[in-house]
């Protein structure tokens, strides 16, 4: 499966992603915002869930790669994991790359696809309070906060709220 926009193609994660999908699980930037770093070992199972042909009755993550169209530049990765209820949207992109708009653009594709062909109504986002920009980017695509989740996430042994952003179709 592909989506594209005007700026952005995506396609789902292959082998050949491994290294990009390692390195945003390497970026101290990516990290300050989701999470402590994870072994290597718990980064390739994640990676190795995302692998096989995704399609509305699966319920493994879908990972889409994220690619420029006029550089072909990698920039980072977007997609979900649906119970067949929800869909939990999901997205890092290499720090070079934020504040272009790229994770709004993708992430409303993605959207707009899982609506229109797999007739998935609902979405979730969770985002540790303080990271405006995806707080942004969810805000964007017409999620709306509706719960927090008190001093649940640990960042760099520092408690944080998640935010949780929900939108019905």
């Amino acid at each position: 499966m592909q989506l594209f926009t005007s700026r952005l193609s995506m396609r789902q994660i292959t082998d050949a992603d491994w290294t990009l999908f390692l390195q945003l699980h390497r970026e101290p930037d990516v990290l300050l915002h989701c999470f402590d770093m994870p072994k290597e070992v718990f980064v390739r199972q994640r990676f190795e869930q995302r692998l096989p042909p995704w399609n509305s009755n699966s319920r493994h993550p879908l990972c889409l790669a994220v690619i420029n169209n006029e550089t072909q530049q990698v920039l980072g990765v977007t997609g979900f994991t649906y119970d067949g209820i929800c869909a939990e949207l999901g997205y890092l992109f290499l720090p070079a790359y934020f504040g272009n708009g790229y994770a709004t653009e993708s992430l409303r594709a993605v959207i707009e696809w899982a609506w229109k062909e797999c007739g998935i109504t609902q979405y979730k986002g969770v985002v540790k309070r303080g990271n405006k920009g995806s707080e942004n980017v969810l805000s964007k695509c017409a999620l709306t906060h509706t719960d927090t989740i008190s001093q649940v996430h640990t960042i760099a042994n520092k408690l944080y709220d998640d935010l949780i952003y929900t939108l019905k179709l």
